[in-house]
């Protein structure tokens, strides 16, 4: 049957009892004690209407566990993209013919320009050693070799991929420095992809978020839509509206708290566990550690359930008490 149908008229005993409930706390003049019989009202109201509450509970749990999955799988995103950035650098050859203390002037130098993050040496020797391991040569090059034709450089890690060429450039104009290098066409590429990682992490998140809370919203008003008799009881008995709306927004708020709490603890044993699996079988994916995201997608998952709960009450009460 639709919510909307009409319901047989109250009887005379359900408009007394609300009549009571009305007198009741008008004698209470007090702050607090308007305060405890709200809380007994929609301590009364959850046990009245227990199975829609925990229907209604239920489904917000459902919706809040898409939009912490979101949530979740957003900011891992975005750190893969961090994680593929940082490995972006530049490589300053410097000039043959530097002492050591030039070599330091030019790191010095290096390292306090625009958009550098961390600048490091690297002497000829270790350059023509980690060769030798990438080739995968058993003796030493330096043997076979009559000298070492490789520079001494600089590795440069920048704080913006996107702005490395600007990086470059200035590096480019340190005294010392004989020629850079970044792969511009990967480092393009990767900026590209990692823009578009970012841009779909946003995407899922806003559109998991969107759909959680407009589920949440209809199911709270459904709750009170069917309880729509009641309201139209306590408002021919002269309840104002905030005497009137007070327990229903406890009662979202209830209802949003709860199925926060379960959320959580779903998100919380759940997203452990795939880390845990996930840094066992495989480490060259960079998940966010538990500790490092689960606090703040939690404490959304618990402000989206309690605020939506209690927005959800109101938008459901608003078109009765208008009428």
């Amino acid at each position: 049957m639709s919510l909307e149908a009409s319901t047989t008229p109250p009887s005379d005993g359900v408009v007394g009892q609300a009549r009571g409930r009305v007198g009741a706390r008008a004698r209470r003049g007090s702050r607090a004690s308007a305060s405890i019989e709200i809380l007994r009202d929609a301590a009364a109201g959850l046990r009245r209407n227990a199975l829609m509450a925990l229907a209604a509970t239920s489904t917000i749990v459902v919706a809040l566990a898409v939009a912490g999955g979101g949530m979740l799988v957003s900011a891992n995103l975005v750190h893969l993209a961090s994680m593929l950035e940082g490995q972006v650098e530049i490589v300053a050859f410097l000039r043959d013919g530097l002492s050591p203390t030039q070599r330091q002037q030019v790191l010095a130098s290096i390292s306090a320009s625009p958009g550098v993050r961390s600048a490091v040496i690297v002497d000829r020797g270790l350059a023509l050693r980690r060769l030798q391991r990438s080739l995968g040569t058993p003796s030493s090059m330096s043997d076979l070799l009559p000298s070492n034709p490789l520079p001494d450089s600089v590795e440069v890690r920048v704080t913006d991929a996107g702005r490395i060429r600007d990086a470059a450039a200035g590096i480019q104009k340190i005294a010392g420095v004989e020629e850079v290098i970044f792969g511009t066409p990967v480092v393009d590429r990767l900026v590209a992809l990692t823009r578009a990682v970012r841009l779909a992490g946003g995407v899922i998140a806003a559109l998991l978020a969107a759909a959680a809370l407009l589920i949440i919203v209809n199911t709270i008003r459904l709750t009170v839509s069917a309880r729509r008799q009641e309201i139209e009881i306590m408002t021919l008995v002269g309840a104002t509206p905030g005497f009137i709306r007070g327990p229903f927004m406890l009662e979202g708020a209830f209802q949003g708290a709860s199925a926060a709490l379960v959320t959580s603890i779903v998100l919380g044993i759940g997203y452990a566990g795939l880390a845990g699996r996930v840094a066992a079988s495989l480490p060259f994916l960079p998940l966010l550690p538990p500790e490092a995201i689960l606090p703040a997608a939690l404490g959304v998952v618990w402000i989206l359930g309690i605020a939506v709960g209690i927005g959800g009450s109101a938008i459901g009460l608003r078109r009765y008490l208008r009428a």
